[in-house]
């Protein structure tokens, strides 16, 4: 990771992630019902979603920070298709 903060949001994500997997198990052992394990199952995979633009967020921002790119029309490109590819993975 490319800092202490993104590392522990990271970790924190994970461990919520973490948690509603367990709730799924649990689930699944109880016989829940399966339109309510696959609700869960969904929001599992948005977070994951999430937490993938979120790392991407970070690492094209230390990409950036430690290239010099004087052209401010392809920096903005690079930007835009970040951004498009960050939107993309929330959804």
């Amino acid at each position: 990771m490319a800092n202490e903060q993104m590392r522990k949001s990271v970790l924190q994500r994970l461990g919520t992630i973490k948690g509603h997997i367990a709730g799924i198990e649990r689930m699944v052992e109880e016989d829940k019902k399966c339109e309510d394990v696959l609700f869960q199952l969904s929001a599992v995979m948005g977070a994951m979603n999430k937490l993938s633009a979120h790392i991407l967020e970070g690492y094209t921002e230390a990409c950036l920070s430690g290239i010099n790119v004087d052209d401010v029309v392809a920096r903005r490109r690079i930007e835009d298709l970040t951004k498009t590819m960050i939107t993309m993975l929330k959804k």
